[in-house]
């Protein structure tokens, strides 16, 4: 899976800006590309936790998964995160602490499989 350069900064970013709060968002793109990040409205951050209202998301078939920020240097899946992993989508990213670089993210398909990713330049 490719991720655009400006979607990579935005995500890492965010997560810098929140920590020690998680941060979430819904990602817009192809199979291939995550080309940006879409925050929705009413989006809870918080210290070990994020709430997205899944309600607010738009009726729009480019959204194509999610992304969340771990305050620690894990960016494995719990047991709750695997589960939203099924509800939707073909990629879920996970942001590790220091959430600096590429080499943060993991990447995951919806049954919890780690994907390669990678980004544009």
């Amino acid at each position: 899976m490719l991720i655009k350069k400006n979607a990579l900064e935005f995500i890492l970013g965010v997560s810098r800006e929140l920590y020690p709060r998680e941060f979430s968002c819904q990602l817009r793109g192809t199979d291939e590309v995550i080309e940006e990040a879409i925050v929705l409205p009413k989006t809870i951050y918080g210290e070990g936790f994020a709430s997205t209202y899944l309600n607010m998301k738009p009726i729009d078939s480019s959204i194509i998964g999610s992304a969340h920020s771990h305050p620690t240097a894990n960016n494995k899946p719990s047991a709750q995160d695997l589960r939203f992993f099924e509800s939707f989508g073909l990629v879920h990213l996970i942001i590790k602490y220091p959430h600096k670089t590429i080499r943060d993210i993991a990447a995951y398909n919806r049954n919890g499989e780690i994907m390669p990713v990678e980004s544009t330049p």
